[in-house]
């Protein structure tokens, strides 16, 4: 990626050598400074500085953020190539559960007379190949599977706006009873996970335990009865469409007979459908001594087949009961949702995956008072700088036990150290900033996308990982915190150069929200961090609220 060394070589001559040192005690990452390069004038008349919001010496911090929870059910759930199932019971988050739908193909060709006179099932095994799971694998979950028996939420899912056709397209947000998309009185199986000394393999056969619904549901896929008894045809590679009509799929979800009772137990299961499935094996009979077994025969049936015209569509669906958490200040979710008119404050960060409460972070005029202070300290002796271009901004979110002084941090002044390890071990490992979460479009330093693209080969100033050092997240966001800026001139400029008439609604992109990152959407870690500043007598004080370090040269 380019960089503008040119602005650099003009910024060493001048004051420099002082943001650099204030940059070098807060720790140090890549910077890509090209944003605001070109408000450097011709004539190199600028000066250097750097900041600290909150400042070292505010013992009453003002708000120069204000944090809320924010939760949308706007996150896609569907043919995302994972399925997920499991429970958790928590003392902050209550219970989370998880289950997940998918139409089924036959692997095998299926011959005419396969199954032969009189099939005898044996057993079945649910496939799996279980790629994530949360810290608690020991605890035993037990899970049901049900037929789908209704396609209405394929065949009669309203037309999007500007859409032609049906998709398939979900969200986190559905409800299989409420579609119709199973009975919850009838599992066809039960299975088992997890479990002292039953780690989850990367592959797993787990034998199921058939109901006598489920051993009905084999007789019919045996062609032993139903709709197509003795009809080999659904079994043809040219009747998928038949065939999803009439076997509709398996619902997989924790059994409502065995719940999860004990508080900080259960993980979330994660399974790659490409790999995952239904086996069933059996035996047939001498047609003509049924006392005799001629054959053994057995079927697999995946969840998901690469290039089927029909038969890959999966839903997965998350609840949150955050009424069922312990602590003294429950999750009120009705008044984090994006559909409330009026959310709250709240003096934490929570970032949640599977769809639970994430952060937005709006920048109060406070902050760009401060801002235009500095500016104003810049010209006390008679210089007419009008704006800044920021050459690094870091902003850092600071862990509960966490404070700004490295040596109160490790004096265990600051807090129960021991548990702030813990959490550092078990909180998302990166955190993403998006100006639209819904979409996941993500601040410009945050570029995703990039960064999946080229691997290893492309390093982001972004960041956005634990300084186990400092107790913190670190990102780094000069990019946005110029684009920012520049907007909030403009809005100033709207308003005749008036900071009391500006239209704050004008100033694009002041709220952002903080999240898992981009592609840990459905991790079953969460964290919960100091977030705005807090006043004297709060009752949950933060001691180190969210902090920007800010390098930044005044421009003429």
């Amino acid at each position: 990626m380019k960089r503008f060394n040119n602005f650099r070589r003009m910024l060493l001559p001048v004051a420099a050598l002082a943001a650099t040192i204030g940059l070098t005690l807060g720790g140090c990452t890549k910077v890509d400074d090209t944003l605001g390069g070109n408000l450097i004038p011709d004539n190199q008349q600028m000066r250097a500085g750097y900041v600290q919001l909150p400042r070292a010496d505010e013992l009453n911090p003002k708000k120069y953020v204000e944090t809320r929870l924010f939760q949308t059910d706007s996150i896609v759930s569907s043919n995302i190539t994972y399925g997920y199932m499991g429970s958790m019971l928590n003392d902050t988050l209550g219970h989370r559960s998880a289950g997940f739908l998918s139409q089924m193909v036959n692997y095998y060709k299926v011959d005419s007379g396969y199954f032969g006179y009189m099939p005898i099932f044996d057993s079945a095994q649910i496939l799996l190949k279980v790629t994530s799971f949360g810290r608690d694998s020991v605890t035993e979950q037990s899970f049901a599977v049900y037929e789908v028996v209704s396609n209405k939420y394929l065949t009669e899912k309203p037309i999007a706006p500007n859409k032609s056709q049906r998709d398939s397209t979900f969200y986190l947000n559905f409800d299989p009873v409420a579609e119709g998309v199973y009975n919850p009185d009838e599992p066809l199986f039960t299975f088992t996970l997890g479990g002292e000394g039953k780690y989850p393999s990367t592959t797993s056969a787990v034998t199921l335990e058939p109901t006598e619904a489920g051993k009905k549901y084999i007789r019919r896929l045996m062609l032993q009865e139903g709709e197509y008894a003795g009809d080999y045809s659904i079994y043809s590679a040219d009747s998928l469409k038949y065939w999803v009509e009439a076997f509709k799929g398996l619902y997989i979800a924790p059994n409502p007979e065995k719940p999860l009772t004990e508080y900080g137990k259960g993980t979330i299961f994660a399974t790659e459908l490409t790999y995952s499935g239904l086996s069933v094996y059996g035996r047939n009979r001498v047609k003509d001594d049924p006392s005799l077994i001629k054959d053994t025969i057995g079927m697999v049936y995946y969840f998901y087949k690469d290039g089927a015209e029909f038969g890959s569509v999966s839903v997965n669906n998350v609840k949150h009961d955050y009424e069922e958490a312990t602590i003294a200040r429950r999750i009120n979710i009705e008044e984090a949702r994006e559909t409330a008119e009026n959310r709250p404050e709240n003096p934490l960060v929570y970032v949640e995956g599977m769809g639970g409460v994430v952060t937005e972070m709006t920048f109060s005029p406070e902050f760009f008072a401060e801002l235009e202070a500095e500016i104003a300290k810049g010209n006390a002796d008679g210089k007419n700088f009008k704006t800044l271009a920021f050459s690094q901004v870091r902003m850092s979110i600071y862990f509960n036990d966490s404070d700004y002084e490295w040596e109160k941090i490790a004096d265990g002044t600051a807090g129960d150290i021991l548990r702030m390890t813990d959490q550092m071990n078990a909180y998302p490992a990166r955190l993403g900033m998006y100006t639209n979460y819904k979409t996941l479009t993500p601040i410009s330093d945050y570029a995703y996308i990039y960064e999946q693209n080229y691997g290893s080969s492309v390093t982001l100033a972004y960041n956005g990982k634990i300084n186990r050092s400092r107790g913190c997240y670190v990102m780094d966001i000069t990019g946005y915190m110029q684009q920012l800026w520049n907007s909030y001139m403009e809005a100033k400029a709207d308003a005749g150069g008036e900071v009391a008439n500006i239209d704050w609604d004008k100033v694009k992109n002041r709220s952002v929200y903080i999240g898992p990152e981009a592609y840990g959407l459905y991790t079953t870690s969460f964290g919960v961090l100091q977030g705005m500043p807090t006043q004297a007598g709060t009752a949950e004080p933060n001691n180190a609220p969210i902090r920007f370090s800010m390098a930044y040269n005044l421009i003429k």
